[in-house]
């Protein structure tokens, strides 16, 4: 969550830089030092991985305890209320010169709404977004109905649902190869100029469930593998040492990869689609390694954790209103330095938590109760 949340500040406030020359000074050394920040477009890929892993190690737990039963619910409460108040009041929670006169969101989505209450706002007319950030929501969502087809089959039939979640796998990488190719797409937006190409990546590849599943798809795996061996099972350590060496080299290539590719030296066609089509899902499957070797459990289950992961649900809701909030409501020109990025992130992680406790007291926990 904070590394979304540091993705979004820096990219929220170059899409309304307004110093063009100090930009054009700033933007190329950011890229050059902090790939971390300017790939930040991969940090979604964990989350939809850890929800594959939870969702598929809960659900066959669930299957073992009712006798093959499934209960089956959908919780949306927190996200449709904070929508709701969002769409109603956001008009009057900023001013000045660059303040739009009726609200951030057009014609205060009369027409739009519908689609994010649907969780389809990520395949039917997504050209025309509301309350943007929720397209991870909606594939989120889709994915989560999809996810019985993998993980049933894996608690009644093993080998079925393996084939099951190898063809949504295999589909996911072959629907991302031919639309990265067909669109021409890069490996990456940072640095490209050409709003067609921009538009493309957002709206056909970024967007879509059909490019976005394979990390989900990797946590059902992971999930089912937590859940057969009860979470117990040691690897020894000289295949555990491997897997972590793997899994670093993995991750690292697929973070600072683009390196060459964002400065300068762009991909062909049919090297940047093989990226696009497989980069999520390795990123995906390292992340799961992390949970499964277990080696780390004891710091990641550090019970000061647990309070501010449960508020990551409602901080990725409310955080970028905080960021609309603040810089459509500029009465000066930016002046980028590191400091002021800094400072800037600490700010906007620290009042997403603070915003999301209130929206998880007032939303999220009463609904959930």
């Amino acid at each position: 969550m904070s590394w979304v949340i540091l993705g979004h500040a820096v990219g929220f406030e170059l899409q309304r830089f307004q110093d063009v020359t100090k930009m054009s000074l700033f933007f190329p050394k950011m890229i050059g030092r902090f790939q971390a920040i300017a790939n930040a477009y991969v940090s979604v890929g964990t989350f939809f991985a850890l929800s594959g892993l939870l969702v598929s190690y809960l659900g066959l737990k669930e299957l073992k305890k009712n006798n093959g039963k499934l209960n089956w619910g959908i919780l949306t409460p927190p996200y449709m209320l904070i929508l709701g108040v969002y769409v109603s009041l956001n008009r009057y929670w900023g001013g000045g010169p660059l303040w739009p006169e009726n609200g951030i969101e057009n014609d205060f989505c009369k027409d739009t709404w519908w689609k994010n209450l649907l969780n389809i706002n990520n395949i039917v007319d997504r050209d025309n977004q509301f309350f943007g950030w929720a397209w991870y929501l909606a594939n989120d969502m889709q994915f989560y109905i999809l996810s019985p087809l993998m993980f049933v089959p894996l608690y009644f039939f093993n080998g079925w649902g393996l084939i099951s979640s190898a063809v949504f796998l295999i589909g996911n990488g072959v629907a991302t190869y031919f639309v990265s190719v067909k669109y021409k797409l890069p490996p990456s937006t940072l640095g490209v100029v050409d709003e067609k190409t921009t538009f493309d990546y957002t709206i056909n590849y970024y967007f879509v469930p059909w490019c976005r599943i394979g990390p989900y798809v990797i946590g059902v795996v992971a999930g089912y593998c937590l859940y057969n061996t009860n979470g117990r099972k040691k690897i020894h350590w000289a295949l555990n040492l491997l897997g972590w060496a793997v899994a670093t080299a993995l991750s690292v290539t697929v973070l600072y990869g683009l390196h060459d590719a964002i400065n300068g030296n762009p991909l062909s066609i049919e090297v940047a689609a093989l990226y696009n089509a497989t980069h999520r899902t390795v990123l995906g499957a390292c992340v799961c390694w992390v949970v499964v070797a277990g080696y780390i459990n004891t710091l990641l289950s550090w019970e000061g954790f647990s309070p501010l992961s449960r508020l990551t649900y409602c901080a990725y809701l409310v955080h970028p209103i905080l960021m609309y909030i603040y810089f459509e409501s500029h009465r000066q020109p930016i002046y980028f330095t590191d400091m002021e990025l800094i400072v800037r992130f600490l700010s906007f992680l620290m009042a997403s938590m603070a915003v999301a406790f209130v929206a998880s007291l007032t939303f999220e926990s009463p609904m959930m109760d």
